[in-house]
């Protein structure tokens, strides 16, 4: 069998792809994790609390999280020299690599694959918003990860046709991963939150919103604090975002802000409950519309556009930005409520079954 590497470099890659990493190990099938260094802490402790064992290999073993634009710029500066100059040291035996998403780690671990030898599998393949501002850099990774990946697992027959022009299979996995790690956080359970009272979630980090000072000040912020006047907001607090109220000037105001309650970023598990409990949340999130689309709980979508479909005209309204449209949502959220969904197969499963099929019929498997 050839050998098998995961490349990840940040939470939310570790969290879509924490349930085929569990579904290698429970049929013993053997991989090792390469990490970019894109993110340290929040991996770490995100592997923690899926049970996976730390990473193999490291390609930048200095703490921190590229967060801002400086520290993102020296990760960088960092990490391409040594991969292009050392790829084939870093990987020693060519195998099956798997990389994720849409990141700038996505890029760079098929990057590390192509010159070290190795076969890409792209998992979550073929999601388009077809804007390449909206979301930024998001969809610019995606169609590099497109080009240089040979093989795709798709969520969905779109996403899959979304490929038709690239070489490779297209295993459709009737969902994305994350359900798989829904359904793990729900299975702990645990208590949500101590609001007495019915309450909303607010989660905003992309970088269009959060480095945009005139849509962060104009639209995203005076809706939270709109929406707060209505139902207490849990404002969950992403290190960007934390940031980025310090620099404009609106920490003090959001701290006393009665319906307001800042909240630090939290494990996996304490947040899928937190969103099921929820009245309804307001995200700019992919990964927060799919989790919130599998609760069935009513979201906001602040976003000009979205790479996804999962909960839209459900329980999903996707804004645009637009005031009209978040005051819309707002009168009747209760309205966006459903039962959820699910996929009819787990996806990770689905996915391992084409991997191990790979690894074993590839030249120089046994």
């Amino acid at each position: 069998m050839r050998p098998l590497y995961v490349v990840l470099g940040t939470r939310a890659q570790v969290i879509k792809m924490a349930p085929i990493m569990r579904e290698l190990s429970r049929r013993d099938i053997p991989y090792n994790l390469v990490h970019t260094g894109q993110h340290h802490e929040s991996i770490r402790e995100s592997l923690y609390e899926f049970g996976l064992q730390p990473p193999d290999v490291y390609l930048d073993r200095r703490n921190g999280e590229a967060e801002t634009r400086e520290d993102f710029a020296r990760w960088l500066l960092r990490v391409v020299p040594r991969m292009c100059s050392k790829a084939r040291s870093i990987i020693r035996r060519p195998g099956e690599m798997l990389i994720h998403g849409d990141t700038v780690s996505t890029v760079l671990g098929a990057l590390l694959g192509k010159l070290s030898g190795c076969t890409i599998v792209h998992v979550e393949a073929g999601l388009r918003s077809f804007d390449i501002w909206n979301p930024f850099p998001e969809e610019l990774c995606r169609l590099a990860a497109f080009y240089l990946a040979d093989h795709y697992l798709c969520p969905d027959e779109e996403a899959a046709a979304n490929l038709s022009r690239y070489p490779g299979k297209k295993i459709v996995l009737g969902g994305n991963t994350l359900y798989d790690s829904v359904r793990f956080a729900l299975e702990r359970g645990g208590r949500a939150s101590d609001f007495s009272q019915p309450y909303a979630v607010a989660s905003i980090h992309r970088y269009e919103n959060v480095f945009d000072q005139e849509r962060f000040e104009s639209i995203i912020l005076p809706e939270l604090l709109e929406i707060s006047g209505q139902v207490p907001v849990i404002f969950v607090l992403h290190p960007v975002t934390r940031r980025a109220l310090v620099r404009y000037g609106w920490w003090e105001e959001m701290k006393a802000t009665e319906g307001i309650r800042l909240c630090e970023r939290m494990g996996y598990v304490h947040f899928i409950n937190l969103l099921r409990d929820a009245e309804f949340v307001v995200t700019d999130g992919g990964s927060n519309q799919e989790e919130l689309s599998y609760l069935g709980v009513p979201c906001l979508l602040l976003r000009k556009a979205t790479e996804r479909q999962e909960g839209l005209g459900a329980n999903v309204m996707l804004s645009g930005l637009e005031k009209v449209e978040v005051h819309r949502f707002l009168q009747d959220y209760q309205a966006f409520a459903t039962s959820g969904s699910e996929p009819a197969v787990s996806p990770s499963r689905r996915a391992v079954d084409f991997i191990t099929q790979l690894t074993v019929c590839q030249p120089g498997g046994k």
